[in-house]
């Protein structure tokens, strides 16, 4: 060994040990401390024991009737063996400020709010938290503390970014009365994000004024949830990342001993996934968390107790990829059902499916005294004395499997990249896949298949769509054509493949997608990809491919079938789908064809 190899080698020696010993003492100095939740791999833990729990979010803050009853609500919460309730620690702005979008306005003005402006603050509300906290600890129930909104009806941060001068964020000709444009300023203005640490610094740095606990020392809150269903535009998500890394530390610099998560709603597109669980890597952010409503969530695709199943599974194998625990942070049904199913059904399908997939637990929206509150299990009538009864049971089953293990299959995530796709095959013998074949000049054995683009012989994309002269699927997924067996063998040098492809927009992406990576797969074999551009209608673009691989030459000269796949990867660096299309008439190459397989 050279002296510079023993040098290197010595100092890569003692750096390892410092890092070793370094860590040991960052763990000493963090040990958990008795009686908090905390997180051990995949798990939850307190006392060295695991903790799984079933939870409900709770109406205890904002009406004058919630207030009052809040005692009995909790009691309520206790009574049916639930172990977390997950509360609302926020409210912005007054009478005059942000309110709710629309006609949505049988609860303003609401009269409890946390800090009615940017420099007074409203301790009535702090001391009603106080009182939840203080009444949770009397029935051994623990609290999940939200930090504020994205959506308006609580003021949220279309009301922090009005306090910051940015006053068209909320705007009620868009779709939630939010500009998203706007809104997104909220992670990277200096004024949103000094207001926001100010009021995380009033809540994680208060006494109890009640029992007198500090909160950071108050084993009764499980943890922060830096905001309610925090959104981002399709391609930024990298400002919300630097926002909930910020907070997060933050948090932790004030009050190191519990639980922080982003609070990000979930995903539901193979590149969201992605994204979500870099959010979740941080190593400031504990848990993931996910929320889901089966009737409004279309793009989840959840209409049945089986598509939740998996819908859970996906998301619970996501977490368990990056070592985390898994949380159904929100979940409801309205008393009508939905596709066929009843709210008993559904409630029992998102108890049953969190526990298999080992979930840490699962909160459902919402206890309330209140009969008539969107998605509310009320506990003052007998309409959902069933559900309640569910909610026991499952409680119950939550506590009994308090130590199992996640699944073998989801712990393997390679098989859970996709959340969804859907997918089509034609027979074999389908006659609407065989392409029209040419005989060139060059030789004999010289030959072009050409295809329309509806004679794919199979599709599988997380959206799937087509029509007369077009197929398009969304995000990720692939388009295979079959070029069939021939009857006679001949010496092949090369396959040419050309087509025409352009990107799929997803109907979410902002900004525009300009280009979508595509593989090109000849049974299974890689021939390479193009980045793949959105094309001027009178410039269009032709993707070529010339493959000399070698056991693909051999096939080809024995006749065998060639399956030929368009395919955009899981891993690609654009996943934007892709569109094959007949051309533009008028600016079609001569006698071209959008998909053409040369055999020569």
């Amino acid at each position: 060994m050279g002296r510079k190899s023993f040098l290197f080698a010595a100092f890569a020696i003692f750096a390892g040990a410092a890092l070793f010993f370094a860590a040991r003492a960052w763990k000493a100095e963090h040990a958990p401390r008795p009686g908090f939740v905390y997180t051990r791999g995949a798990s939850f833990m307190v006392d060295g024991r695991a903790f799984r729990f079933t939870g409900a979010n709770v109406s205890v803050m904002y009406k004058d009737e919630d207030r009052e009853r809040m005692p009995e609500t909790m009691q309520e919460a206790a009574r049916e063996g639930l172990s977390v309730v997950r509360v609302w620690a926020f409210g912005e702005g007054d009478e005059n400020g942000i309110g709710p979008v629309g006609n949505d306005r049988a609860d303003w003005p609401r009269k409890h709010r946390f800090r009615p402006a940017p420099d007074r603050w409203n301790e009535e509300e702090f001391v009603h938290l106080d009182k939840v906290i203080a009444e949770a600890s009397r029935l051994h129930l623990r609290v999940q503390l939200c930090l504020t909104n994205w959506w308006r009806d609580t003021g949220g941060i279309t009301q922090y970014l009005y306090w910051a001068g940015i006053k068209d964020a909320a705007d009620d000709h868009q779709p939630y009365g939010i500009n998203m444009e706007r809104a997104m300023l909220f992670y990277t203005n200096d004024t949103t994000r000094r207001l926001y640490r100010e009021h995380v610094e009033k809540i994680v740095t208060r006494r109890n004024t009640v029992t007198g606990v500090l909160y950071r020392d108050d084993p009764t809150i499980m943890g922060y949830e830096l905001m309610n269903e925090a959104q981002a535009l399709t391609g930024r998500w990298s400002e919300r990342r630097a926002w909930i890394r910020e907070m997060s530390a933050y948090i932790k610099s004030l009050d190191p001993d519990h639980l922080v998560a982003p609070g990000t709603w979930g995903y539901r597109t193979s590149w969201e996934r992605r994204e979500w669980l870099e959010d979740h890597r941080i190593h400031t952010v504990d848990y993931c968390d996910v929320h889901l409503y089966p009737r409004d969530d279309l793009d989840s695709y959840v209409d049945s107790p089986q598509a939740l199943s998996e819908f859970i599974d996906n998301r619970a194998a996501a977490a368990f990829s990056i070592n985390k625990p898994f949380l159904v942070g929100e979940f409801g049904m309205g008393p009508e059902g939905y596709k066929g199913f009843s709210e008993v059904e559904w409630y029992r399908a998102f108890f049953e499916s969190a526990l298999r997939a080992s979930a840490g637990g699962a909160m459902f929206w919402i206890i309330t005294p209140d009969p008539h509150r969107g998605y509310g299990i009320s506990y003052t009538t007998e309409r959902d004395d069933e559900v309640r009864a569910e909610i026991h049971r499952a409680s119950e089953m939550f506590a009994a499997h308090e130590g199992d293990k996640p699944p073998q299959d989801l712990l393997d995530s390679a098989h859970h990249l996709v959340p969804r796709q859907f997918a089509f095959m034609r027979a074999p013998s389908d006659p609407a896949k065989l392409p029209e074949i040419i005989k060139l000049e060059k030789g004999e054995g010289a030959l072009t298949y050409r295809f329309h683009p509806e004679m794919a012989a199979s599709a599988r994309f997380e959206k799937l769509g087509g029509g007369a002269g077009y197929i398009w699927g969304a995000g990720v997924g692939y388009v295979e054509y079959v070029v069939p067996v021939r009857e006679k063998a001949h010496k092949v040098k090369s396959i040419i493949v050309r087509a025409h492809i352009q990107p799929v927009l997803p109907q979410d992406a902002h900004p525009p997608v300009t280009s979508t990576r595509v593989t090109l797969l000849i049974n299974n074999v890689d021939c390479g990809s193009r980045l793949v551009p959105v094309e001027n209608p009178k410039q269009q673009v032709v993707q070529v491919w010339e493959v000399d691989s070698f056991p693909l030459l051999v096939r080809a000269m024995a006749g065998l079938p060639l399956n030929v796949r368009f395919a955009v990867k899981v891993d690609a660096d654009q996943p934007f789908g892709l569109n094959i299309s007949n051309f533009n008439e008028g600016h079609e190459p001569p006698d071209a064809w959008p998909i053409e397989v040369v055999i020569q």
